[in-house]
């Protein structure tokens, strides 16, 4: 057993996150397991405040996240290192494509948590340099027009120029990402045995473009170029960055990965994603 103290992030303003949560928490402590709650889980739900609270910038070596991928991309992003972490998943919602414990066998699923009865998978990451910062994300880049103004991109793999762009903007995603904003795009679903980029313009002028798949270690550089819009660039959905003509973005490989313990994740994983995405309502 890798450590008896195990935090808790929830997804806020959620009953039924809540209600989970508690359940995990009872769960967590009769097995002996010491409950630490996330500090703004922890001032959101007076239901988890008889436990002790932490910081995502120190958490402990094993974190329970309930919610939606929303609530597990935003997490990760607060994170200066979850590569020291290994994270379970529960789903409190509609979604939770990323997430695939159910609330109803949460007592079971941290039974074999504790007892590190799972499969650890790692997820590459990305990560996006702008003016001013970096950030690492797990789903998605993505370059976007600022009300409904066109954009103006071009794009370089390697220091060599493969598209240039007039349109709403431009998805760079991971693997795990193919199936989000870039499959909604027009992307491709990219099978999780493999690990690459990929590039989906958004509603580009130019007809004959078309999504590009990349090597994982490629480098890639988006120029905002001068006669274009001010647009955004939107990490993983959670943060976003106005961008003006004339900057520049790169992404490449993060050093950093994302591990979550999987307990029934690759048990047929094309029915999962029909039930989950493709019948969403």
């Amino acid at each position: 057993m890798l450590s008896n103290r195990v935090g808790i992030v929830v997804k806020p303003d959620s009953a039924l996150a809540e209600r989970v949560a508690v359940r995990a928490a009872r769960a967590l402590a009769e097995l002996d397991a010491e409950v630490l709650i996330e500090e703004d889980t922890w001032n959101t739900y007076d239901s988890l405040q008889d436990f002790d609270k932490f910081s995502l910038q120190d958490p402990p070596e094993k974190m329970i996240v309930i919610g939606g991928d929303g609530t597990l991309l935003r997490t990760l992003m607060k994170m200066k290192n979850p590569e020291k972490t290994i994270i379970m998943a529960v789903r409190a919602g509609k979604r939770g494509f990323l997430l695939d414990v159910e609330s109803y066998e949460i007592e079971e699923r941290i039974e074999d948590f504790l007892n590190d009865e799972y499969k650890v998978h790692v997820y590459p990451r990305l990560q996006a340099f702008y003016p001013g910062g970096s950030n690492c994300v797990m789903n998605d880049a993505v370059l976007v027009m600022d009300n409904a103004k066109l954009v103006r991109l071009a794009v370089y793999v390697g220091g060599e120029r493969i598209m240039g762009i007039d349109g709403d903007g431009l998805v760079v995603s991971t693997t795990v990402g193919s199936t989000a904003y870039s499959l909604s795009a027009g992307g491709p679903i990219i099978d999780p045995s493999l690990q690459v980029i990929v590039l989906t313009p958004l509603n580009p002028v130019q007809l004959y473009l078309r999504p590009v798949v990349l090597p994982l270690e490629a480098t890639i550089d988006i120029e905002v170029k001068s006669n274009s819009n001010p647009l955004f660039l939107v990490l993983d959905g959670q943060e976003s960055i106005r961008l003006n003509p004339g900057d520049t973005v790169r992404v490449k490989l993060c050093d950093s990965k994302v591990k979550l313990a999987r307990f029934k994740w690759w048990e047929n994983y094309y029915e999962r994603l029909y039930t989950r995405v493709f019948s969403y309502l």
